[in-house]
């Protein structure tokens, strides 16, 4: 059981956070400016993909979203979270160039500091009518042509239906097919090959390893996990030998079954690390739907290319670590896949100086109006016989968004310092956790750009190399 720690109930504040929707224009004399970290520029196809996604804004923007009225596809432009009033964003012309779906994206704000702090979420949405065909490249641009965002779009798959539905059928280069006689009955498989590649991670763990990657949520079609595996056979082999009832002893990597994201039990030929080849394909399998009696229900096979890259267990990769003017924005990478719950702390090393003897250090935390629940992951503040720690609750990814503000620390003299669990005698209190007029140069005062050391650390041995972040 972890106890939380004690803050300031966020919601007694949200009056004073303030989301901006758009479009508007920009105010003469206003200048262009970058996202924030936290920043996003995304295409919702359908209504389910907005709401699985919209957890993942702060809160104010998420609700402003939510009131709508909203049209599917729905671009969404949020700026990030802005310290002062007078930021804006506005989404402008959308164009199709061949494959490529580029979107216009206007940005304004204060030339330097204006007025008191007061956040607001400058957001805008536009419904659009046409898309190119499947898949597509989506393009984010400023006026001058600066990318701000690129992803590739394509439909959630779907689970059920008739073998030539079934499953992903876009991007596909090359497709293989096999119609077979079993006793009385007649199969059919169906193996495609896809343009999409992945990267599979893979940590050594007992006799053998365990393979994990963090599944596009265009893969989930509904479905709680997509049924997925690792194989090194030629699709020609495949759409051959491949049987419903022979899956395990078919779809092998170098002749083991080797499930992908298995939490729990182990593969049924534990293939050791030094084993594991560069490249094999990631293979997504479906059951197709056929209604004569006399024929099997087809089998389907989505092969995506993917390279296989090694990890060292228990360890914490930092993707980003970014400093925005009200927090610092971290994504991490744990390896392998977490099975249960991970306490994290994050390490101040050689700790700023500040005015009055005081310490500057970083205090992690889920992030000022934002939502525990994340999509296949929760974030609690919370504490137990070992202490506070930010933990990552009921994981069902390793990537992971979180945040972090400074504080001012008593009775420390220097060395490294864990906000969240400082030494006996020291204290780092976390009232600018729940402060609605926090910034970071409000608490560090007038200055330079501060560069801070980091490093992620658990009692549970999971452990990042140190990094820095440097706050403007």
């Amino acid at each position: 059981m972890h106890k939380p720690l004690a803050l300031i109930p966020l919601t007694l504040l949200l009056p004073a956070c303030v989301p901006t929707p758009g479009p508007q224009a920009p105010p003469a004399g206003e200048l262009s400016v970058p996202p924030f970290p936290d920043a996003r520029f995304a295409l919702y196809l359908d209504p389910e993909a907005l709401r699985q996604d919209l957890p993942t804004l702060p809160i104010p923007p998420a609700e402003a979203v939510r009131r709508g009225p909203l049209g599917f596809p729905l671009l969404l432009a949020f700026l990030g979270t802005a310290p002062t009033e007078g930021y804006g964003v506005r989404l402008g012309r959308v164009a199709q160039e061949g494959g490529t779906l580029r979107v216009e994206v206007r940005t304004w704000g204060p030339a330097g500091p204006k007025g008191k702090v007061r956040y607001t979420y400058p957001l805008d949405l536009k419904p659009i009518a046409n898309l190119p065909p499947y898949p597509f490249e989506l393009v984010f641009h400023t006026p001058e042509g600066q990318v701000l965002h690129r992803e590739r779009v394509r439909p959630r798959v779907a689970p059920h239906g008739r073998s030539e539905e079934v499953g992903d059928p876009y991007g596909v280069v090359a497709r293989w097919e096999e119609v077979y006689r079993d006793g009385p009955h007649l199969g059919r498989n169906l193996v495609r090959l896809h343009e999409e590649a992945f990267e599979v991670f893979y940590t050594p763990e007992g006799e053998g390893s365990r393979f994990y990657l963090d599944l596009p949520s265009w893969l989930f079609g509904g479905r709680e996990d997509p049924s997925c595996s690792l194989t090194d056979r030629p699709p020609e082999v495949l759409v051959r030998e491949v049987r419903g009832s022979l899956l395990e002893g078919n779809l092998t990597l170098r002749g083991a079954f080797v499930p992908l994201n298995r939490r729990y039990g182990l593969v049924h030929s534990p293939l050791p690390p030094e084993e594991v080849p560069e490249r094999a394909y990631v293979a997504c399998f479906y059951t197709a739907h056929d209604p004569r009696s006399e024929v099997l229900s087809p089998l389907v096979l989505d092969l995506y290319p993917a390279r296989l890259l090694p990890r060292e267990p228990r360890s914490v990769e930092v993707l980003r670590a970014e400093a925005g003017p009200t927090e610092l924005f971290f994504q991490i990478r744990l390896h392998p896949l977490p099975r249960e719950d991970v306490p994290l702390d994050l390490y101040t090393l050689d700790l700023p100086p500040l005015p009055g003897g005081e310490r500057a250090a970083v205090f992690p935390y889920p992030g000022f109006d934002r939502d525990l629940t994340q999509p296949r992951y929760v974030l609690s503040l919370s504490g137990g016989q070992e202490g506070f720690f930010l933990w990552i609750l009921a994981p069902e990814v390793h990537t992971f968004t979180l945040f972090a503000r400074l504080v001012r620390c008593q009775g420390v003299e220097g060395g490294e310092v864990s906000a969240l669990n400082p030494p006996s005698g020291a204290g780092c209190p976390s009232l600018p956790l729940a402060e609605a007029f926090y910034t970071h140069r409000g608490l560090l005062g007038p200055g330079g750009p501060l560069t801070l050391r980091l490093q992620f650390r658990s009692p549970e041995g999971w452990r990042s190399e140190p990094f820095s972040v440097t706050v403007p």
